[in-house]
């Protein structure tokens, strides 16, 4: 039985709703109470996308949605594929086939190998009965949650653009195609343009830069499965990836928000106005 709730949808009042949705699925802190690892709080952290939702809750006010992950990645992580799975790493035999990325390569896959390089998440594999639960439950959940929020708005108005928002760590780690090299304040990610119209991410683009900050697009990172499996314009379904630097608005290393926090805040509030007024002229 779940033990925490999946997600929790944010929705602007009926007169504003506008065919904007944004999701966090890594923000999430709650772990269900069969979670057993024995790695330390402090390490466990460095994989949460801390305050996400927070960041962009404003943009709820003014006629966005937002979905977001009660769970952790480090549970089961809602940015890969139900059968990104290598069956090594399972106790038992799963009821589907499994067709691992190079996710499970680096040890950060549906079911999380390692915490940090070289850090095992757990000291025996899980159980096929396990993975089942934590997919049934919360994985599943949160993807029908989505998709019916992305197919609601796209019925209704006829388009629906969905942002799936990230934080990164200032510098990548071994377990990341980045490793040891520093990050700009944000990465945009539209599969190399195949996933929203280039309009959309211009205008992400183009707002960020004259607010000052460094942005690149599909460099480390073009997208992850969320993008990949929403992202389609050609029914007017469009999604990006937003990642942002965590050394922007908080303490990496105390997990607290820093003195940037509240203009930064303020900043992404922006950011989404200009979304918001954007998707405005589309309607």
């Amino acid at each position: 039985m779940a033990t925490v709730s999946a997600f929790n949808i944010m929705e602007p009042p009926a007169d504003l709703k506008l065919p904007l949705v944004f999701d966090s699925p890594h923000s999430g802190t709650q772990f269900p109470d069969d979670f057993v690892s024995p790695v330390p709080q402090q390490k466990l952290m460095t994989a949460w996308d801390a305050f996400v939702e927070d960041l962009w809750s404003p943009a709820v006010n003014n006629g966005a949605t937002l979905l977001h992950a009660n769970f952790p990645r480090t549970y089961i992580d809602p940015n890969r594929a139900p059968d990104d799975i290598d069956p090594a790493d399972i106790d038992g035999t799963l009821p589907f086939e499994c067709k691992p990325t190079v996710y499970c390569e680096r040890g950060m896959a549906l079911i999380r190998k390692y915490a940090l390089p070289g850090i095992l998440m757990y000291e025996k594999p899980l159980t096929a009965r396990q993975v089942m639960m934590r997919k049934d439950h919360y994985h599943t959940p949160y993807h029908n949650a989505l998709s019916d929020l992305l197919a609601d708005f796209r019925a209704q108005y006829g388009n629906v653009w969905h942002i799936d928002c990230h934080s990164m760590k200032s510098r990548g780690n071994a377990m990341n195609i980045d490793n040891g090299k520093p990050r700009p304040d944000f990465v945009l990610g539209d599969l190399d343009g195949t996933s929203a119209h280039p309009e959309f991410t211009d205008l992400v683009e183009n707002t960020l830069r004259d607010l000052g900050y460094s942005v690149s697009r599909n460099d480390p990172y073009k997208g992850g499965y969320i993008t990949q499996h929403y992202g389609k314009p050609n029914i007017n379904q469009h999604s990006i990836q937003i990642e942002i630097n965590r050394a922007v608005y908080m303490n990496e290393a105390e997990f607290k928000p820093n003195d940037n926090y509240d203009n930064f805040k303020k900043d992404l509030t922006h950011l989404s106005d200009q979304i918001i007024t954007f998707i405005k002229q589309q309607m």
